[in-house]
């Protein structure tokens, strides 16, 4: 069982975890009804308007989490929350673009972000946040890409129950991972791809590539092979990989 905390409004749930942490038990869940600086990977703002989604974060001081397996996390959440909404919804059109964005017909419907707090080379806690579009009909021009799911699937779903589907499918990932490391995660993760086997552009910077995204290395990271046909090995916090022709 998860004992979860609840914010009518707060900055954020993955902020509110990281200020608990040293204190606070593993598995401790941070539930907001709004964020007002809800955040993405790369800084980006997230948007968490009240009422309209699942915002939360879970607490993870487990003794068997390390450094090593810790990335790992974001795998475990994405899995976790794609699997969630396809049994919420009876469906199987949520899929995941790497690493950490759920969608649906080619639309962002759940980010996640994974934060970690060291003691040198020693792992103290992760906090993993998700950010789940339930409601929303718009989102602005500046998210072209964004959709929910009711404006997806018209499914109406209450996010209390969400948020206890995401709980349960990511108690059973996090043991798998444990006991099996990241692959037995990344082989479940295939069939629920929205990337492998898609034409993708990898940006960092100025340095830029087009290619196939063909499978996933054995540490989560992304191999494409370019237009000239050379492979490379892309890892999340160093890269943005979006579809050439739209946002998978």
């Amino acid at each position: 069982m998860h004992r979860q905390i609840y914010y009518a409004v707060t900055d954020s749930t993955n902020e509110r975890l990281k200020a608990l942490a040293d204190e606070a038990e593993n598995g401790l869940v941070a539930v907001a009804g709004e964020q007002t600086a809800g955040k993405g990977r790369i800084g980006r703002k997230w948007q968490s308007q009240p009422g309209q989604g699942a915002w939360f974060s879970v607490l993870l001081k487990d003794e068997r989490l390390n450094a090593q397996n810790v990335p790992g996390v974001v795998f475990v959440c994405a899995l976790a929350a794609a699997r969630s909404l396809n049994r919420l919804c009876q469906e199987s059109g949520f899929a995941i673009k790497w690493p950490n964005d759920i969608v649906h017909g080619g639309k962002k419907i759940c980010g996640i972000l994974c934060e970690s707090g060291m003691s040198g080379d020693t792992l103290q806690y992760a906090v993993a946040g998700i950010g789940i579009n339930l409601k929303a009909e718009s989102f602005g021009s500046e998210l072209p890409w964004a959709a929910s799911v009711r404006s997806e699937t018209g499914f109406d779903l209450d996010a209390d129950a969400v948020i206890g589907a995401f709980l349960n499918e990511f108690d059973i990932a996090m043991e798998q991972m444990y006991n099996y490391r990241l692959s037995g995660i990344l082989d479940r993760i295939r069939p629920l791809s929205a990337t492998l086997g898609r034409m993708v552009r990898a940006e960092n910077g100025e340095n830029s590539f087009t290619g196939t995204a063909e499978d996933f290395g054995p540490d989560g990271s992304l191999i494409i092979r370019d237009l000239d046909g050379i492979q490379h090995t892309v890892h999340a916090g160093d890269v943005s990989v979006r579809g050439v022709m739209g946002y998978v």
